[in-house]
């Protein structure tokens, strides 16, 4: 790839990454039924975990935005019966332009070792800003699911 178009791919990202940390709500509710203080810009339905054998588990739903989002990204963190992370998938699911009213199915698919246990639950984390993973306190959604 020629070098201008990774810098100009790289000054894009950084002008993405600016424009979009100003813009971020922000929530800090955990509970199953995520009541939060700022409602998410989108509500999720039909959550479900699937165990499809083997270390494979997947996360399903639907999410229809109430209002037009330029981005949003999903992270999955897994707890074993202790409290214990096992794993931690930082860019679970994602998607760009999403429109108001729109129905968007979901899914996400993350393999766990058995050599570092089998989950009791599942965190599932979104947030509006790219890569903003890092940084569980500015998710806009969080919920936490029973495996």
């Amino acid at each position: 790839m020629d070098k201008k178009y990774l810098i100009a791919i790289g000054v894009l990202l950084i002008v993405g990454i600016v424009a979009t940390s100003g813009c971020t709500d922000s929530s800090t509710s955990s509970a199953s039924n995520s009541s939060q203080s700022t409602a998410p810009p989108f509500k999720i339905t039909d959550l479900k975990v699937t165990n499809g054998g083997y270390g494979d588990y997947a996360i399903k739903g639907q999410l229809v935005p109430t209002r037009d989002i330029d981005y949003l990204e999903m992270v999955t963190v897994w707890y074993d019966s202790s409290g214990a992370v096992i794993e931690r998938n930082s860019l679970a699911w994602n998607m760009n332009d999403l429109k108001s009213g729109q129905k968007v199915k979901f899914s996400t698919n993350d393999y766990i070792s058995t050599d570092e246990g089998t989950p009791s639950k599942v965190e599932l984390l979104v947030f509006d800003s790219a890569f903003a993973g890092g940084d569980d306190s500015s998710a806009i959604y969080k919920t936490t699911l029973e495996v």
